[in-house]
């Protein structure tokens, strides 16, 4: 999972021993979703979103109720037009996500997903007129450079459909950071909130039109729970409390959990293994994120803005 995540990067009493391992985990689950997936039996694609992010969706507004309680509807006005914009695109990256995975390996969606923070870089410049250090120029080179080097193998391969709806999702998870960027205090809840909804809503469609139905297996439906509850909810909960206590370099650095460790756990628990382009773009992207965080610290005194991957 691409985002600015909206929330303050420092506590006024940041404990790094608390923010290095709670980041970690929830990059460790975040990284569960291909695993989660390519466990399911018998569901769809569209089966599996639409119990992710009803599960997700109810999670939230449970969470929701009880930091806001009476004040929620208010919360969900003041979050105003950012958080539904953000939403909408949102639910367009959980959607990709999951039917990136349909078509094509773990390790492929995931590295493109990883290069989401440069397209955000992109489309703000265009929207937002927000400048491009030369080190973002050059990073977004390089992911330039990785991209083209997986989407070539992939397409060689026969995957080229899985490349367009990880993009896909690249594109939305840019979006909702560019939504939120436009009114930076936006609260990232409702945002998720609302995507949640409306992933639902677009895979209820898709599971009546193609007359699929909503019964599966109880496997499935573990499954298909646990990536909303767990993968992405406790996933986001855990990056926010973290994000409190450490700066964005290190956020940026140890986000690549999801990244690495991802790809891993599909090879090592059901033997999936990457194809050699994949794994060579992967690798640049990976190093155009770690050059960004290293030389975008350096340069600027104040903390950057966080880009992490939640799928």
């Amino acid at each position: 999972m691409t985002a600015d995540h909206g929330v303050e990067p420092y506590m006024h009493s940041p404990n790094r021993k608390i923010g290095v391992p709670v980041v970690l985990l929830a990059g460790i689950c975040w990284s569960t979703g291909g695993l989660i997936y390519r466990w399911i039996e018998a569901a769809s694609a569209w089966q599996v979103l639409f119990f992710r992010s009803i599960s997700l969706f109810v999670m939230l507004l449970l969470w929701l109720l009880i930091r806001y309680r009476y004040n929620l509807i208010e919360a969900l006005i003041r979050a105003g037009v950012p958080a539904l914009v953000g939403g909408a695109c949102l639910s367009i990256a959980f959607t990709g996500f999951i039917l990136a995975l349909e078509h094509t390996s773990v390790a492929n969606a995931m590295f493109v997903l990883a290069a989401s923070p440069f397209f955000t870089a992109a489309l703000a410049r265009v929207l937002l007129r927000e400048a491009i250090f030369w080190y973002t120029w050059l990073a977004m080179a390089l992911a330039a450079v990785g991209l083209g080097i997986m989407t070539s193998g992939e397409m060689n391969a026969g995957g080229g459909l899985g490349n367009l709806f990880a993009l896909l999702t690249a594109l939305g998870f840019s979006g909702m950071a560019i939504s939120l960027r436009s009114r930076p205090e936006t609260d990232m809840l409702p945002t998720i909130l609302y995507a949640s909804l409306f992933a639902s809503v677009f895979a209820a469609v898709a599971i009546v039109a193609s007359h699929e139905g909503f019964d599966l297996l109880p496997i499935d439906l573990s499954y298909s729970i646990s990536l909303g509850i767990f993968q992405v909810g406790l996933g986001f909960l855990l990056f926010t409390l973290g994000a409190r206590h450490l700066p964005a370099v290190e956020l940026n650095l140890l986000s690549l959990t999801e990244i690495i460790v991802g790809p891993i756990l599909v090879w090592i628990v059901i033997g999936e293994t990457p194809i050699n382009s994949t794994l060579i773009g992967g690798a640049v992207i990976i190093s155009a994120i770690v050059v960004i965080a290293i030389l975008g610290a350096a340069q600027s005194k104040h903390p950057v803005k966080v880009e992490t991957p939640f799928s």
